[in-house]
């Protein structure tokens, strides 16, 4: 079932990397999910180079520019895909940087209950070990996140990606498409459960003819 016979609005994702490298492979990764998003998703990559490091002083004072836009921007997504590299078998700084910001919100809309999904590339372990902190990171935000199926791509495999960060090889942007049309179905349920009324009863009914 097509999402836009679900719900008549896209589902507005926000795309966030947690790698600044000019040509990142998981920002790439992000374009490539932007690329190749499913019918009915929207993809918007939110640049974290801006942020300042979390200080309670500085958010006392007033949160800077560069906090509201990534707040304002959580907020006005359905749902959040995070790209994470792996450095020393955990996430990068900046990105939890990020995180620890936005999760400073309490306005509706916020982290706290929003559905998101990690991917990654690096590694021959494909940043596993980072995805499995940024896990945790994200429950206790409130964040609920779909774990399968998972994105863990080794960056470094022959023909992956190019020199700019840009994901090439089609099995892994097949991969890729294959994610982001479950999270597109995941997100569905989440937001839109009546909308999967008539359609469970119809399987409970087959099921039960059977």
């Amino acid at each position: 079932m097509a999402l836009d016979e679900r719900n008549e609005n896209p589902l507005r994702v926000l795309a966030i990397s947690g790698s600044l490298r000019k040509a990142s492979f998981n920002t790439g990764l992000l374009r490539a999910a932007r690329e190749i998003a499913p019918d009915g998703m929207e993809i918007t990559i939110f640049d974290i180079k801006d942020l300042p490091f979390y200080d309670g002083d500085v958010e006392a004072e007033g949160d800077p520019a560069s906090v509201v836009a990534l707040k304002s921007a959580v907020r006005n997504a359905d749902a959040v895909i995070f790209a994470t590299p792996e450095y020393n078998w955990g996430t990068s700084g900046v990105l939890k940087n990020a995180i620890d910001w936005a999760s400073r919100d309490r306005e509706e809309g916020s982290l706290m209950g929003k559905p998101a999904t990690i991917v990654g590339a690096g590694g021959r372990a494909g940043t596993a070990r980072a995805q499995m902190q940024l896990l945790e990171t994200l429950g206790e935000t409130g964040s609920v996140v779909m774990v399968k199926p998972g994105v863990q791509i080794q960056a470094f495999a022959p023909g992956t990606f190019d020199s700019e960060g840009n994901l090439i090889d089609e099995k892994t942007r097949e991969l890729l498409r294959s994610h982001l049309e479950e999270f597109t179905n995941w997100c569905a349920r989440l937001l839109w459960p009546r909308r999967f009324v008539g359609h469970a009863c119809e399987m409970d009914v087959a099921l039960a003819a059977a």
